[in-house]
């Protein structure tokens, strides 16, 4: 496996790989139980061993819920591969904050967007790797408008705050023109994917809302600290009071979880924000009600050489 390019520590042995060993097992086990190609199987197995040990620098594959995210991973490769049909990749972006915290809108590109942007050459190449194409929709928040907190504390009225997100997304698809991307990354607003889906954003995200809020589960209440303290930590609570940010929360919450029922695991989730709230693609989902689970790629941002986020 070192000659195949896996890095390892010099005295690294077996029993330091026992996790990865039975998430590979249950990837060739699930990719097995699909097809009957010995190839696609071969091929899907060693994607998870790849995205375990040989991951691209800044991204996370399938940590949060790692036997539920790779059993649906491997469907959707498996089915990619047998339809000869790309890999279906969604990745939710925020409007264009600042990065340095806070709401206040630009109608640029913003960081979120600029991060997967930058990121896209590895991913191709990471999926190339084991000649599996993918196809990635860019959905802008726009649904970030309905939140009253950001409405206020962005400065924005509806009306300015959609006018915008569209130049955002005029300007992300510019930059993909720019990089001959445009045949396989699409970016549209994520009010029209609720829509074309036939699903009620406003009706998820109360429900969600709901859920999380009389959830007793440890998982969510972790989650739901961890995020209060990222959020402080990137300046974004400067100016709420104690009541405003236990809602922030619990709503930044819901709207992954909304994201989470909009996808499906139909498509991999691609994530460049918040990293305590990815849990919530799939914490309202995993052994509920048969629904299935969102593979999820956590995306951290990158340091240059200069030290500048890229």
């Amino acid at each position: 496996m070192r000659e195949a390019g896996y890095g390892f520590r010099d005295f690294a042995g077996p029993k330091n790989f026992k996790t990865q060993a039975k998430i590979v097992d249950l990837a060739i086990k699930s990719a097995g139980s699909l097809t009957a190609e010995p190839g696609i199987v071969i091929d899907t197995a060693y994607l998870v061993l790849d995205s375990l040990l040989n991951a691209p620098r800044g991204f996370e594959f399938f940590s949060r819920f790692p036997k539920e995210e790779v059993v649906q991973f491997c469907r959707l490769a498996v089915n990619s591969r047998e339809q000869g049909i790309a890999l279906p990749v969604v990745c939710p972006v925020c409007p264009d904050y600042p990065e340095t915290g806070g709401f206040s809108m630009s109608g640029g590109i913003g960081y979120a967007a600029d991060l997967v942007l930058n990121s896209l050459p590895p991913l191709i190449n990471f999926f190339a790797r084991r000649n599996l194409k993918f196809s990635m929709e860019i959905h802008v928040a726009d649904v970030e408008v309905f939140n009253p907190i950001i409405l206020e504390y962005s400065g924005e009225t509806e009306e300015s705050f959609l006018s915008k997100i569209a130049s955002t997304t005029i300007k992300i698809s510019d930059e993909l023109s720019r990089l001959n991307a445009t045949n396989f990354v699409f970016v549209t607003q994520m009010s029209a994917v609720f829509l074309r889906e036939g699903l009620d954003y406003k009706t998820l995200h109360n429900r969600n809302i709901e859920l999380i809020q009389n959830s007793q589960s440890g998982k969510l209440i972790r989650a739901r600290n961890a995020l209060l303290t990222e959020r402080i930590k990137e300046n974004d609570f400067d100016y709420f009071n104690t009541n405003e940010k236990t809602m922030f929360v619990d709503g930044e919450l819901a709207d992954y979880a909304s994201y989470g029922d909009l996808i499906d695991g139909r498509a991999v989730i691609l994530s460049p924000d918040a990293s305590s709230a990815v849990p919530a693609y799939n914490f309202l989902r995993t052994g509920h009600d048969g629904k299935l689970v969102n593979p999820t790629i956590y995306l951290y941002k990158k340091k240059s050489e200069t030290g500048r986020f890229l």
